[in-house]
């Protein structure tokens, strides 16, 4: 069974749209939504609207909770945008799936933990408290996409699809291919157009600033 993984959009359209390309062309069975799909992008009903169609299989992040609470008390919203909204705010914030795969956003403690690549081996047991280790764990939220074996999990964290922190602004996700007892994954970098995001986020009222931070690929300052 071959997964993709896909964290973090941050409602950029733009940049989820190249993703859907590239995983389009081959031979996934099942796509994972690690959370914060929407908020500090410009474009989150888009974006819904796009993954609710895919059928994927998605858990909430802290961004999407924000969004949900800020977003559900306007009044300008369509039919659809309410219902995009619903869609997001029933999402769980821990999924699983066959073959012994836990989904989260953070860590099994919360959308807002973190896992860096230099998790080790009891730190991670911990943050599964009385929950039973899964075979994978795949997860977002640091926007640094990694793929290790710590202790008997792979832990499988997408990065950002649509807010690359760490100076590269191509866009990350993971290909997970599981086969039988063998479970292994690829992060992928992508490039996307960048002109069109910047375009679309200065249409959007967005700050120079703001704009940097997601076409540099690096955190705002």
């Amino acid at each position: 069974m071959l997964y993709a993984v896909i964290s973090d959009i941050h409602a950029n359209f733009v940049a989820l749209r190249e993703a859907f390309r590239i995983i389009g062309g081959g031979d996934v069975d099942r796509i994972i939504v690690a959370g914060d799909i929407a908020g500090k992008g410009p474009q989150p009903f888009e974006t819904l609207e796009l993954l609710n169609s895919k059928k994927v299989v998605a858990v909430k992040g802290n961004s999407d909770e924000k969004f949900v609470k800020s977003r559900s008390v306007k009044n300008s919203l369509t039919k659809n945008q309410k219902k995009l909204l619903q869609w997001l705010g029933g999402l769980p914030t821990v999924a699983f799936q066959e073959f012994g795969i836990m989904i989260c956003h953070g860590s099994p403690l919360g959308t807002t933990d973190y896992i860096y690549p230099s998790v080790t081996g009891p730190a991670l047991q911990r943050k599964f408290h009385n929950r039973t280790m899964p075979r994978v764990l795949c997860c977002g939220h640091s926007h640094i996409p990694f793929v290790g074996k710590v202790g008997d999990v792979l832990v499988v964290n997408a990065g950002s699809v649509g807010r690359p922190i760490d100076g590269d602004p191509r866009g990350s996700l993971v290909l997970l291919d599981v086969d039988g007892a063998d479970a292994r994954g690829e992060v992928v970098r992508f490039g996307y157009n960048l002109k069109k995001l910047e375009s679309v986020m200065i249409g959007e009222g967005y700050s120079s600033k703001q704009v940097r931070a997601f076409i540099e690929g690096r955190r705002a300052v």
